[in-house]
Parts: structure tokens; C-alpha cells; sequence
């Protein structure tokens, strides 16, 4: 029999970005089993909650909690971590002083690319052909 859990919180997400899309549609159904939901940024209550105007997006997700705590980034990504008994040994080491700024070096270097992430990049900042340093050094006679 599977273990019912009521609304565990919001997953807000920037519904304008490929990344972050490909990163629901893969793991959306993993947290929506285990009580939390997915809505995008852009939505106006939520937008309101974590006080961002309109058009603006935060450069991290948001986990709205259903007691009115909001955690964003790494943070937010290690108590997801906990939720799944599978995945908890990495938020809690994800957690611990030290090596949690490490996860939010992680967290931030991955944010600040989303937009780049895959084949298209939306940022004008690394747009630009798609090539990476390992395969010029391995293409090379």
C-alpha cells in the first residue's frame, strides 16, 4: 500500500527555462509521490510570497513550505533530498558545515548556466556555438 502525504510544500520553478523544465518533467513525479508540487515562478501569488516583481525571476528555485518558510537553492535542494529515503544520505551530507557550501558553490554554478544547460543557449552571455575544449584537444591531429 503507498504511503499517502498531504501538501509537504511548493516547488517554484522558472517555467521560462529549458533546464528547469527537463529537470520536472524528470523529477516531478519522484516529489509529487511524496507530497510536494511543482508551479512556476512567474505565478502570482508566488511571486507575491517570495516578493518578486513582476517579470523578475530569483537566480535559484524556491521551497515554499506550507508554515510560511521559504528556502531556495541548495538549502532547498538538500531538504528535497531528505524527503526521498534514497536520496536523504545526500542531503544531510549536503547539509553539514563545509561541505555545504560546497553544494551551494555546486548549486550557484548550475543556476548561473541553466539557461545554457543542453543544446541551446538562451543566454546572451555564453551564447554562441556549442563546443567544448575536450573535443578540440581530441579532434586535433
Amino acid at each position: 500500500m503507498p504511503v499517502s502525504f498531504e501538501n509537504r510544500g511548493w516547488i517554484a520553478f522558472d517555467d521560462s527555462c529549458p533546464f528547469c523544465r527537463q529537470t520536472v518533467a524528470t523529477w516531478g513525479p519522484t516529489f509529487q509521490r511524496r507530497g510536494f508540487q511543482f508551479i512556476p515562478l512567474s505565478t502570482d501569488w508566488v511571486r507575491d510570497r517570495v516578493g518578486l516583481q513582476p517579470g523578475e525571476l530569483p537566480n535559484e528555485f524556491k521551497l515554499l513550505l506550507p508554515g510560511g518558510e521559504i528556502l531556495g537553492g541548495a538549502t532547498a535542494c538538500c531538504r528535497l533530498a531528505r524527503a526521498v529515503w534514497w536520496m536523504a544520505p545526500l542531503g544531510v551530507i549536503g547539509s553539514l558545515p563545509g561541505v555545504h557550501r560546497l553544494t551551494e558553490a555546486a548549486y550557484s554554478w548550475i543556476a548561473t548556466r541553466r539557461q545554457c544547460l543542453g543544446d541551446i543557449c538562451l543566454n546572451p552571455k555564453w551564447a554562441g556555438p556549442r563546443h567544448h575544449g575536450a573535443s578540440a584537444f581530441l579532434e586535433s591531429p
